[in-house]
């Protein structure tokens, strides 16, 4: 079956891919109906932030995504999605074909709801510019509770300034991977060059290993100056953990540098999920710092350069470089 899925996908791949210049990611359209499939594909050669890390091939997104969508008339539109991650594949387990996203949902002008698989509200803050992080990017992120296989999403629009995201994480105690739920809610407003951002998540039952219910918040502001762009961030979890971040990207014709710094303090008692999940938290507090360069050949093809250090304490790390490539159709 496997075998199979990986052979459909390829032809697919291929489809899009001779479909056409100006519309390579459409496959078929005729009569409201409308296929499209997008790629993602991102290489890279890492040297990862640690002591005695060696040089390697990461593969960061190799993403598939196919999506369809109906006019059903008066601005109403139903869609679907099914991606596919390569991530595992790449990297030597040849059985493992990942599914990133799978939902259904409706949309009505700038107004949507969806139910299924896929990144819920909380996944939409912060101001994280670098292409890694050594340490978590925020604290909704290090709770670890940015997406869901039981979720419920509506997406609103109001006048192109300011965007709304709710969600909720069914408990659904009875599937295996159940009994964690958790709600989320996300306001955006741009005006004027400013871009705010507000966020919010109450997380029940298991999302971390010791806590039963964290209440995580957080609050961004970014100025776009068309020759700068400058962004910060706050974020908290209760009394567990608290983080900073600030970043600036400025663009020159075709490249664009950008530089950003983090600070994550994390209290004593906090829970072992949060102290020791992947992208630190080893102590009670640590920063990390990045530069990086990205030059764009269009919207779909860009190469790019990343440098990063933390100071975790205790440890005598080597400073972490990445170059890559990333394609997307």
């Amino acid at each position: 079956m496997k075998k199979f899925v990986s052979k459909m996908i390829l032809a697919l791949i291929a489809t899009a891919l001779v479909a056409g210049s100006a519309s390579a990611a459409t496959v078929y359209e005729k009569d409201g109906f409308k296929y499209q499939i997008k790629g993602d594909l991102q290489v890279q050669l890492r040297q990862k932030i640690g002591e005695d890390r060696d040089l390697n091939v990461d593969y960061d997104d190799l993403e598939i995504k196919n999506r369809v969508s109906y006019d059903l008339g008066n601005d109403l539109n139903a869609f679907a999605e099914l991606d596919f991650g390569f991530k595992e594949a790449a990297e030597g387990d040849d059985d493992s074909i990942n599914f990133e996203e799978a939902y259904v949902g409706m949309a009505y002008q700038d107004y949507s709801i969806l139910v299924g698989n896929t990144d819920n509200a909380a996944d939409e803050f912060g101001v994280f510019s670098g292409y890694e992080s050594s340490i978590r990017e925020d604290a909704f992120d290090a709770v670890g509770a940015t997406s869901g296989n039981d979720l419920i999403r509506a997406d609103l629009k109001f006048a192109d300034m300011i965007t709304v995201v709710l969600s909720h994480e069914l408990e659904a105690e009875n599937e295996d991977n159940g009994e964690a739920t958790s709600t989320e809610i996300f306001v955006g407003a741009e005006f004027a060059g400013f871009e705010l951002g507000l966020a919010y998540q109450n997380a029940e039952k298991d999302v971390t290993t010791d806590a039963d219910d964290l209440r995580t918040w957080g609050v961004s502001v970014a100025y776009d100056a068309k020759v700068v762009w400058v962004g910060a961030d706050y974020s908290a979890t209760e009394d567990e953990l608290q983080e900073y971040n600030v970043a600036v990207t400025v663009p020159i014709s075709k490249v664009t540098l950008g530089a950003g710094y983090s600070y994550i303090d994390v209290d004593e008692d906090a829970t072992q999920t949060l102290k020791s999940s992947k992208g630190v938290i080893a102590d009670e507090e640590a920063s990390a710092w990045y530069l990086n360069a990205t030059y764009k050949f269009n919207k779909n093809v860009k190469v790019f350069a990343e440098i990063a250090d933390n100071d975790i304490e205790g440890t005598d790390y080597d400073m972490g470089y990445l170059a890559g490539m990333q394609v997307k159709f």
